[in-house]
């Protein structure tokens, strides 16, 4: 349903700005921006959200950013977020407590995003709907930071705003790319969440500890702190 209301939404503000692109067409050049955004990802680099949609708007016509302006890029962008926004994805059952439970442990807790289609605007206030917004001490998007996981700078700047040392972070990721190889070339302990996406990129890196759901974490992260004491 996103995807439809994410080329919908786009179209209504196209045409409202004089311009006719065809929905097959829209469609395509979606699907294009978001195979180049993980294409991005895995090389660790990111741009925002706009200048995604400008370079997408160009293949349809290399002149319809500049007819449309910076405030209608912009439009096509909230366009999108709206239908993040409308049709968001389903958080897992359990989520909340499980990330009260961490903090009740004393560990603080940040997030790092490798972003798509979605700008860390509409995150936010997604996250402050559904009550996640305030379990985080530290946010960051890689569409606001022009660099993604695995770039080890985009670690390093969580690890300082959270204020502690690689070796007492404890990071948990679904791509062993991005996550598990990110995280442990910055110096720090790695979950991999099975099951999740799947990098084009090889690594020969190892998870300290594997779990099938992010519901698993409480067991592995009271290991993780007796590790640390001793």
């Amino acid at each position: 349903k996103r995807r439809q209301l994410r080329a919908d939404y786009s179209l209504d503000v196209l045409t409202a700005l004089g311009e006719s692109v065809e929905h097959s067409n829209f469609v395509a050049v979606l699907n294009t921006i978001s195979e180049d955004i993980i294409a991005a990802h895995d090389e660790a680099r990111d741009s925002s959200l706009a200048e995604w949609i400008e370079s997408g708007l160009a293949l349809i016509d290399r002149d319809l950013p500049k007819r449309i302006g910076g405030s209608g890029v912009t439009a096509v962008v909230d366009a999108i977020d709206r239908s993040f926004i409308e049709s968001p994805p389903t958080l897992l059952d359990g989520s909340l407590d499980l990330l009260e439970r961490v903090r009740g442990r004393g560990v603080h807790v940040g997030l790092i995003s490798n972003a798509g289609l979605t700008s860390s605007k509409a995150f936010r206030v997604w996250f402050e709907q559904i009550g996640l917004l305030d379990k985080f001490e530290y946010m960051a998007f890689s569409n606001d930071l022009a660099m993604a996981k695995p770039a080890k700078q985009i670690f390093e700047l969580a690890l300082n705003a959270l204020e502690t040392r690689p070796a007492r972070a404890l990071h948990v990721g679904d791509n062993m790319h991005a996550d598990v190889a990110g995280a442990a070339a910055a110096g720090m302990s790695t979950v991999w969440v099975r099951g999740g996406i799947e990098s084009s990129t090889p690594t020969q890196t190892k998870p300290d500890y594997a779990v099938d759901s992010v519901l698993e974490l409480i067991p592995v992260v009271d290991r993780w702190l007796d590790s640390l004491e001793k």
